[in-house]
């Protein structure tokens, strides 16, 4: 069998996974049903709608890169991952393979959801959104893949990788809320979520000066995360 055919085979295996569990189908109804409730009531949450809005917008990576990662849950707890180390392509191959169309689907909402929440981000920050959205992706992904061994496990570590990293921006929410003199969201600075809102925050500004922090760090949880796919995984 060609290495063109062994792909095409797991690409038949992810047509049948989605077809019995149309996890893809839901999470995009279910993303643009969000964006648009909070895009109707913008009037009413005045000053905290951009921040509203970046929390609405960090679940664009989280879900779509979960998703990925329930599958090689899934395929784990078959034992059919397994078939792949007889298969002449490398872990990293695979890897971007299973993950690229839910970075497409991540890529395309980065770009639409600022017109549905109302927001004006200049063509630079929506760049910068993307490339951090993208990393986010791969890091969801790979944190469920790593450590569930199961769709039971899956579901369980990406509530707790939900809100670890939601945590970040929700601090975020409530210092602004309370006007608190303390930022304590400071305190969640080795999260890559902390640095996207910091770069959120910038774009409104024309300030970039923490896009370079913020790539540091989401490949700081990225790298490992990869070496210990192909230790653990493939």
């Amino acid at each position: 069998m060609s290495f063109v055919r062994k792909f095409a085979a797991i690409y038949r295996t992810d047509l049948k996974l989605l077809r019995r569990d149309p996890m893809l189908l839901y999470s995009v109804g279910m993303t643009l049903v969000l964006l648009f409730v909070v895009r109707y009531f913008k009037d009413r949450m005045g000053e905290l709608y951009y921040g509203i809005a970046l929390f609405v917008l960090i679940f664009i990576p989280m879900i779509f890169g979960m998703i990925p990662g329930f599958m090689m849950a899934d395929e784990k707890e078959e034992k059919t991952i397994q078939a792949l180390q007889v298969i002449p392509i490398s872990s990293e191959a695979f890897l971007v393979y299973r993950l690229t169309w839910a970075s497409l689907v991540t890529m395309l909402f980065t770009v639409i959801a600022p017109g549905i929440l109302g927001l004006e981000i200049p063509q630079k920050g929506v760049l910068a959104l993307i490339l951090l959205f993208l990393l986010e992706v791969w890091i969801y992904g790979l944190l469920i893949t790593v450590f569930a061994e199961s769709r039971m496990q899956a579901l369980t570590a990406s509530k707790v990788i939900g809100w670890l990293l939601i945590l970040p921006v929700a601090i975020k929410l409530v210092v602004l809320w309370r006007d608190l003199s303390t930022d304590w969201s400071k305190l969640t600075a080795f999260l890559p979520t902390y640095w996207t809102y910091r770069v959120f925050e910038g774009i409104a500004l024309g300030d970039y000066s923490d896009f370079p922090t913020a790539v540091f760090v989401h490949l700081a949880w990225l790298i490992p995360l990869v070496v210990l796919f192909r230790r653990r995984v493939i």
